[in-house]
């Protein structure tokens, strides 16, 4: 499944043959399903390539989560007055079920995630930019009340990268290049990611739960290579997965990988790097092949896959 920014989600086979487009924004995938948002209308792509209407919502909406069930819908609103606003949404229902602090305090509840253990937003700023290598942003973790409204801190902080199906979090600690894994049970550990202090993006956890793909710095400081490393979510490190200059998009659910070459510019600091391998590339399970997948066009990237 691939995200194209120009408003259009492509579902393809792994022969990078398209079996059906969609116009709009990829959301999320729930229930096995692709989440797309066109305007205010939501629709779910099945991997047949048939679409749904799941509702329409209101105002501007954006950063939509569905119930795993696809009977429910939290998102985002924002107006001219930067209010920023969180709807519940079903087929026949549609209602604000909280509303950032105050305009004064510039902070939005974002919609992250819903699954069998709750709904969970991010605390965010507003007025964000910038650029760079490893800029990504990611935000303390609360759960959401859908009843009361109520929105209420993880603690200790958690910097969201994941929640998992069954609660487990994964927060990152970028001051010391690592992430945490928080279990229900109340254990954690901490997988250092063997770059320096802000220096990984793209962390994702394989399907089945139990492996995690960063994307790191694999030259010295201060030249830039990116490099893919790989860990189970119990190991105390992460280890190289894959040759440089590759940062990884998503995993398939046989364990392989699937990323994109990518060379730092020379404005950052990047390290020597060929831009003619340019592309999508499957990657096998233990890294010690890859091949190419397609030369997607201007930024779009795959997403998952169902």
């Amino acid at each position: 499944m691939i995200w194209d920014p120009s408003n259009e989600v492509r579902l393809a086979r792994l022969d990078a043959r398209d079996t059906a487009t969609v116009k709009g924004d990829f959301q999320q995938i729930a229930g096995g399903q692709v989440i797309v948002l066109n305007g205010t209308t939501l629709v779910a792509l099945n991997r047949n390539g048939t679409t749904k209407t799941l509702g329409h919502l209101t105002g501007s909406p954006s950063a939509v989560v569905v119930k795993p069930d696809l009977t429910q819908w939290l998102y985002m609103t924002w107006d001219a007055g930067q209010i920023y606003r969180l709807h519940l949404g079903s087929a026949g229902h549609d209602g604000i079920i909280t509303t950032n602090p105050a305009p004064t305090q510039e902070q939005i509840f974002r919609p992250f995630t819903w699954n069998a253990t709750g709904v969970y937003v991010t605390k965010e700023p507003t007025g964000l930019g910038g650029a760079g290598p490893f800029l990504e942003y990611h935000f303390p973790l609360a759960k959401l009340d859908l009843v009361s409204g109520k929105v209420t801190d993880v603690s200790p902080a958690c910097v969201a990268y994941a929640v998992l199906d069954d609660g487990t979090m994964v927060c990152g600690n970028r001051a010391t290049g690592a992430i945490e894994v928080r279990r229900p049970s109340g254990t954690s550990n901490s997988i250092n990611l063997g770059t320096d202090a802000n220096t990984f993006i793209r962390v994702a956890v394989s399907p089945d739960g139990r492996r995690v793909i960063i994307g790191r710095n694999g030259a010295k400081n201060p030249v830039i290579n990116y490099q893919m490393a790989v860990a189970d979510l119990t190991a105390p490190s992460a280890a190289a997965f894959g040759p440089l200059d590759y940062l990884p998009d998503s995993w398939l659910p046989d364990g392989r990988i699937v990323a994109t070459h990518q060379c730092v510019i020379s404005d950052w600091g990047g390290g020597p790097c060929s831009s003619g391998l340019d592309g999508t590339y499957f990657f096998s399970a233990d890294g010690k092949s890859h091949s190419l997948f397609f030369k997607l066009a201007g930024n779009a990237r795959v997403v998952g896959s169902i």
